[in-house]
């Protein structure tokens, strides 16, 4: 199970559970209309850029928020990780709302993508008082930063003749494959890049999706499946409780017998 850590207590998730959370915090508790500070996570897709996200959260503002101007849009740093800075107003009513958003993308082995999103709201104007307060913010955020790992990832071969399993995260099936073939046959490369599957061994330890070494650039670029650090991903184990339907083999059609026969392979 992977451990979060909340203000007011910790709780432990499989690795199918998204972070997607929303945090909400303000400078006044009896002002709403005082500045406010608001942390979003999204998804973010494999060939997603800071520069087609921020055009594409523009677009979708200029839609729907009523009388919106863009003021300025830079690159920035945030605690030395690339990102967008948006400036803009819009109109709530007959009152015009400021914001600054700052935009980051972030790769993370166990949730995969995701666009992190720092907004700054104020009304009438972003002046410098609030300028002060979002800056202080922004400085002052720290990306968490994974541990030491020796571990050495391996691609796995692909005319291997064990079995492989995939979850699927929307529809929490889990396939059960005889071959690595099989699975590269059935499973939507697009889909797996953009984090939708759960990959596993034999013995139920953690696979991911990944290219291949390119012997020449112009090459075309193949993905495989590659050993993944127990440090860094969950055993099968801890997902079979999301489990809807097994599909695939007539043998493992049960979490019972997949139980043993991950933990027998993991025994080998």
């Amino acid at each position: 199970m992977a451990k979060y850590q909340l203000q007011e207590a910790s709780v432990e998730l499989p690795d199918v559970f998204k972070d997607r959370t929303m945090n909400l915090f303000t400078l006044s508790e009896n002002n709403a209309s005082e500045f406010t500070f608001v942390v979003s996570r999204a998804t973010a897709k494999s060939d997603d850029t800071l520069q087609s996200i921020s055009s594409r959260l523009v677009k979708e503002m200029t839609v729907t928020l009523q009388g919106f101007v863009l003021a300025s849009s830079q690159s920035v740093l945030i605690d030395g990780q690339p990102a967008t800075e948006l400036f803009y107003h819009f109109k709530n009513g007959h009152a015009a709302i400021w914001q600054k958003q700052s935009v980051v993308l972030l790769n993370e082995e166990r949730q995969g993508r995701k666009m992190v999103c720092f907004i700054g709201t104020c009304p009438d104007s972003f002046d410098e008082y609030y300028q002060k307060q979002y800056d202080t913010i922004i400085n002052s955020i720290r990306f968490r930063q994974e541990g030491k790992d020796d571990f050495i990832s391996q691609p796995l071969s692909a005319t291997s003749e064990k079995v492989y399993f995939a979850l699927d995260n929307d529809s929490k099936e889990l396939f059960v494959f005889e071959t690595l073939n099989g699975l590269y046959q059935h499973i939507d490369l697009q889909r797996a890049l953009n984090g939708a599957y759960l990959f596993y061994d034999a013995a139920g330890h953690p696979l991911h999706i990944a290219p291949l070494p390119k012997a020449r650039e112009q090459e075309t670029t193949r993905y495989a499946l590659w050993t993944t650090s127990p440090k860094r991903a969950q055993q099968m184990s801890s997902v079979m409780l999301v489990c809807r339907s097994i599909k695939g083999s007539s043998m493992l059609n049960t979490a019972e017998a997949i139980a043993a026969f991950i933990q027998a392979n993991g025994d080998v």
